[in-house]
């Protein structure tokens, strides 16, 4: 009897270990700790999420290129090519899936496509290759996420860039939303730039309000070059680095 209840105990003892190895290789588990420390974690640290506009209206032509969507992705790709390699980066999308019918799950169209990290400029590169714009625009869920990416993320300044053509398309007021986030202590700057939307009132001042409401700042970009040091600018805080006569990147900078 002895010799079979030893048998159950290293049984026992064989399955924790297992489950011990499983929840060490599975990161998603780890919720509860810093994504990012070490480091990282200095008087002058920072970390970035960039939330990006998907929706179908992104494929509509740009200025100089055939839809916002290609422009965007040909200056975020130069962009990330100029963030300081020391800030962690992370991309999160809406509006990229099949349009559904069921306003559901339409307004929850949002997909983080690189966590927020180093080392990961390449994967978001090929990720926003194949982008297709074609959903709704459900900025105030987006947000909510992002803020969900950046939470345990241990830096001591986080910024939101939200790049949106457009306001809120579903039954929510992202102006709102931030507000209160910004009152409950949640300590991230949204940085957002309105993308071609010089010619929709109503939409340049829903996305001013949502940067106001946490002391970020609001952007209008018609153009790459516009949008590059927009994006830039919210990031870092640097003079322009892309020339606004050649849309190239300046030397130096």
């Amino acid at each position: 009897m002895k010799k079979k209840s030893f048998s159950i105990i290293l049984a026992c003892l064989s399955c924790l270990a297992l489950s011990l190895a499983v929840y060490s290789a599975n990161p998603f588990l780890k919720n509860q700790e810093p994504v990012l420390s070490g480091s990282l974690n200095e008087d002058n640290s920072k970390a970035v999420i960039i939330v990006l506009d998907a929706s179908g209206s992104m494929s509509e032509p740009a200025p100089g290129s055939a839809s916002k969507m290609l422009l965007a992705k040909k200056v975020l790709e130069q962009v990330l090519s100029k963030i300081d390699n020391s800030i962690p980066v992370g991309l999160r999308v809406y509006g990229s899936s099949t349009p559904s019918p069921d306003p559901v799950i339409a307004c929850q169209d949002s997909i983080l496509l690189v966590p927020v990290g180093l080392g990961n400029r390449g994967q978001m590169i090929n990720k926003l290759r194949g982008l297709k714009p074609s959903g709704a625009t459900p900025i105030s869920y987006a947000l909510r996420e992002a803020v969900e990416d950046l939470k345990y993320v241990d830096v001591k300044e986080k910024k939101l860039i939200l790049i949106s053509d457009g306001m809120e398309t579903c039954a929510y007021d992202p102006c709102a939303l931030a507000a209160s986030m910004k009152k409950r202590g949640v300590n991230i700057e949204f940085n957002v730039v309105g993308f071609n939307v010089n010619n929709d009132i109503q939409a340049k001042n829903q996305l001013e309000c949502i940067a106001k409401s946490t002391n970020g700042k609001f952007y209008t970009a018609e153009t790459s070059a516009e949008l590059a040091n927009s994006v830039l600018d919210g990031i870092e805080h640097k003079a322009p680095s892309v020339n606004t006569v050649t849309g190239k990147l300046k030397p130096g900078k």
